[in-house]
């Protein structure tokens, strides 16, 4: 059986009108994805689907948080995540006019495999830069940036770099 399949959406026999669907989102579902990024997941996710004739709108919404690698000091961090998208689902013909927000079902589809939309927006929810707030990072790391920071420093006021300095110009 493909994991997959609790993330997907029989849409065939639901009625016209709005439909909840919920899902944990844990470690075991990153790693199947070989995500080096999550270390762990305590992830809740809903989606609130709209049917409607032709279209169904899908509202994901993702709370939890997410266990990372600081970027700064390399110990683990835990980060909160709190995010919601919206897509666009066609009944068309055509299927391969697939946007970022909308997507296009033949009309022999009768199920949504939401795994790898539920993937992208939790990886694109996470900060650019993943660090711990300031003063928590590990602090023996921490005294090796401050070492460097004070030998920079001495470097600036050392009387041989400003000679050196002349010699560019």
């Amino acid at each position: 059986m493909n994991s997959d399949q609790k993330y997907e959406i029989q849409f065939n026999g639901l009625a016209v009108g709005i439909h909840d669907f919920e899902w944990g989102l844990n470690s075991a579902f990153f790693d199947e994805r070989n995500n080096d990024d999550i270390l762990e997941a305590e992830l809740a996710s809903k989606v609130r689907l709209e049917k409607n004739q032709r279209t169904m709108n899908l509202l994901f919404s993702i709370a939890g948080k997410v266990k990372v690698v600081c970027d700064h000091c390399g110990d683990d961090l835990w980060l909160p995540l709190e995010c919601e998208e919206e897509l666009i689902a066609r009944f068309a013909p055509e299927t391969d006019l697939s946007g970022d927000e909308v997507i296009y079902l033949g009309n022999s589809e009768f199920k949504l495999d939401v795994s790898q939309y539920l993937y992208e927006i939790v990886l694109l929810s996470l900060p650019a830069k993943k660090t711990h707030l300031e003063g928590e990072c590990n602090p023996e790391v921490e005294s090796y940036f401050i070492q460097e920071e004070v030998e920079e420093e001495i470097e600036k006021h050392d009387p041989r770099w400003k000679a050196l300095e002349k010699l560019k110009k």
